[in-house]
């Protein structure tokens, strides 16, 4: 077979690695590769049923890098190349993986290649471990038991990340929480649900880590990220306008997703700095939100 895909610079940013800092701070990977098919047919007939439908490849890739903590790169390249094995139309595939480790006095990069075919890949296969913590919580609030063994006196948290996700908007949906203390330790929180919108995960994201953080007993300052415009302007500038009008807007219409702004409201204090993050910039914390959030929405897929 001589037909060939060819799939350059898929780009995502996981925590893939053997040392500690590319665990805690990431990194931004690069994946090309090809895949071999035989889609003669689809040159004559022009349907997609005759070949590969590369975006489900690319967003495989991307998947598995942002939400697998592999200790090798070796074992993330082996990763993508069952999971593009998965499609039964392609035969063989070669994979290329390229990263920059943050070596002391190294400004090179490093690159993993294999080369695996259909007949390689065998039904005893181990399926990737998942890395996220099994906490769903995109209607009700934070447990006891959900909570993390670190005592308010020890350890104060100092800064929040938050994302949403969703497919289809309104359809599956998901979000993601990274809260970092100050002994340095982090907490990752993540949930999802069937049938929602961007901005209500947008929100439920928020609701959550705020929820964490009220369990958490302190008075100093803690500094919240989100990329979203909607939440941040909504809590910091127009829920005042909303309650003083009866939850109505400026042009008397009841205010969307009022349900979580009613949970959001009375968790916020004075001592919440909100920040606004540029999403899909290369914030590892904002990446990370991203991953757990879209994690969570392919579970419901």
């Amino acid at each position: 077979m001589t037909s060939k895909i060819y799939l350059k610079g898929v780009r995502a940013y996981g925590y893939v690695g053997y040392l500690p800092e590319e665990n805690v701070l990431g990194q931004w990977f690069e994946v090309d590769a090809t895949l071999w098919v035989d889609f003669e047919k689809a040159t004559h007939n022009d349907e997609i049923e005759d070949t590969v439908n590369y975006i489900s490849c690319i967003r495989k890739i991307e998947n598995l890098i942002q939400t697998q903590k592999f200790k090798l790169i070796e074992r993330l390249v082996g990763a993508i190349a069952d999971s593009l094995l998965e499609d039964e139309k392609i035969a063989q595939v070669e994979v290329r993986v390229i990263k920059q480790p943050p070596i002391p006095n190294f400004l090179g990069s490093v690159a993993v290649e294999i080369v695996r075919s259909r007949s390689q890949v065998t039904s005893t296969k181990t399926k990737p471990e998942s890395t996220l913590e099994p906490i769903s919580l995109p209607q009700s609030p934070i447990t006891e038991s959900q909570l993390p063994i670190t005592s308010s006196t020890e350890s104060k948290i100092i800064s929040i990340h938050t994302d949403g996700a969703c497919s289809k908007n309104p359809g599956p949906g998901g979000w993601g929480v990274v809260i970092h203390f100050s002994d340095g330790s982090i907490k990752e929180l993540g949930g999802g649900i069937r049938e929602t919108t961007n901005n209500q995960m947008e929100l439920q994201g928020a609701i959550a880590a705020l929820e964490f953080l009220s369990t958490h007993k302190q008075s100093t300052p803690v500094d919240l990220y989100t990329d979203s415009k909607y939440v941040l302007d909504g809590i910091t500038k127009w829920i005042k306008g909303w309650k003083k009008n009866g939850w109505k807007t400026k042009d008397n219409k009841p205010v969307k997703n009022q349900e979580f702004w009613q949970q959001l409201d009375p968790l916020n204090s004075s001592n919440i700095r909100w920040h606004w993050v540029e999403g899909h910039s290369g914030d590892p914390d904002n990446e990370r939100c991203d991953a757990i959030a879209r994690s969570y929405t392919a579970k419901y897929m």
